[in-house]
């Protein structure tokens, strides 16, 4: 029917789209921080979009194979990296969930078992039903393995967990009704939402800053003490140097020269784009403390220190009082120090008085 044809046309076209997206914005972000995670999700939908562009065209031997391998690929690659992603994130596996791992082979004898029996077709049974069946297993493995992440993660995994887990359960039915042809197309609607759904949420997980932070090791190059350092702007240059392949959470007034693995926000009245996460007036001092407190947070967790700099405080004086900057700092200095990072503070000593830079020393320690 024509509207069968339409409807399917219209979920090839949001399949294929949300294939490309996801392959290409993990990518993105594999880039950034080499997480190994990142890389196998991203390849992991490259196959989704030959399974889906050999799926248009079934009867085609060179279609059809490349078909049968790129599923179990994709589900391979979901469950590579939800393992990796384990250990990035230095966690384990609970033993209940390997526990449930043991069902799997006697799960799936019993499932070609069946399918052969519902359809008696040796061939589509040995082929379509043992790739599907196949890739369900993997795919529901990898699902199971991101739930361990949740605490860490919370709804962005758990999001992606439930619909990598669906996904991974409705491949079976798929192998069992696959020959029937209204079911061709409720199937593949299901596997449509299905998709869209895990890009949406696999974007959503990978592009947080806990993904992105915890996937970056600039440890090594992280070679000042824990604590708090006031820095002329003379030796700015020389810092920057020292820091441009470190995560380092700036505010800044300088627009120009902005490292690629800085995270850093421009402190503005106006609205500005440019290398920037965003613009934060000068007044909203609890915007930065709340990126500041969230970003310590994440790098604390995945074992790493963390860089703080504001490029800005004379720009900060003329929009605050000097009491409401001092009770600022003070609380950056505490959420620092309890989180092992560094808070660098760039400034013109002589653009303040003795007194007030005194002060200010005293109160950073």
């Amino acid at each position: 029917m024509d509207w069968t044809y339409s409807l399917l046309m219209v979920e090839f076209i949001a399949v294929v789209l949300a294939d490309i997206t996801a392959a290409v914005l993990i990518f993105r972000i594999y880039l950034q921080n080499r997480r190994i995670s990142a890389l196998a999700f991203s390849l992991a939908w490259i196959f989704d979009l030959i399974f889906v562009l050999a799926s248009v065209n079934t009867g085609k031997p060179f279609f059809d194979i490349a078909g049968l391998v790129a599923l179990p690929t994709f589900s391979g690659l979901i469950f590579y990296g939800s393992v990796k992603f384990l250990e990035e994130e230095s966690l384990s596996v609970s033993h209940r969930t390997l526990a449930l791992f043991s069902m799997m082979p006697p799960t799936f004898m019993v499932y070609m078992l069946y399918v052969y029996h519902y359809t008696g077709d040796a061939l589509w049974t040995a082929t379509v039903a043992s790739s599907l069946g196949i890739s369900g297993v993997f795919v529901v493995s990898g699902g199971m393995l991101l739930w361990e992440v949740k605490e860490v993660y919370k709804s962005a995994i758990k999001y992606l967990s439930a619909g990598v887990i669906l996904f991974g359960i409705h491949l079976v039915p798929a192998a069992i009704f696959g020959k029937i042809e209204l079911y061709k197309v409720v199937g593949f609607t299901f596997s449509t939402i299905l998709i869209v759904f895990m890009v949406w949420a696999m974007i959503n997980l990978t592009s947080s800053r806990a993904f992105r932070f915890a996937g970056i090791n600039g440890e090594a190059e992280i070679d000042f003490k824990p604590g708090v350092m006031m820095l002329d702007t003379r030796d700015y240059p020389q810092i920057k140097e020292r820091l441009k392949n470190v995560p380092v959470l700036a505010f800044l007034r300088d627009a120009s020269d902005i490292p690629e693995k800085w995270e850093a926000y421009f402190v503005t009245t106006v609205p500005f784009q440019g290398n920037f996460k965003g613009t934060i007036t000068p007044t909203n001092l609890a915007k930065m403390t709340e990126l500041t407190y969230q970003y310590l947070e994440v790098l604390s967790k995945a074992g790493k220190r963390g860089v703080i700099l504001i490029d800005c405080f004379e720009y900060l004086m003329v929009y605050n009082s000097w009491e409401s900057l001092m009770k600022f700092l003070s609380k950056l200095r505490d959420i620092v120090l309890v989180n092992k990072g560094t808070l660098i503070i760039v400034l013109e000593k002589g653009g303040l008085s003795e007194n007030r830079y005194a002060q200010l020393r005293k109160l950073l320690g």
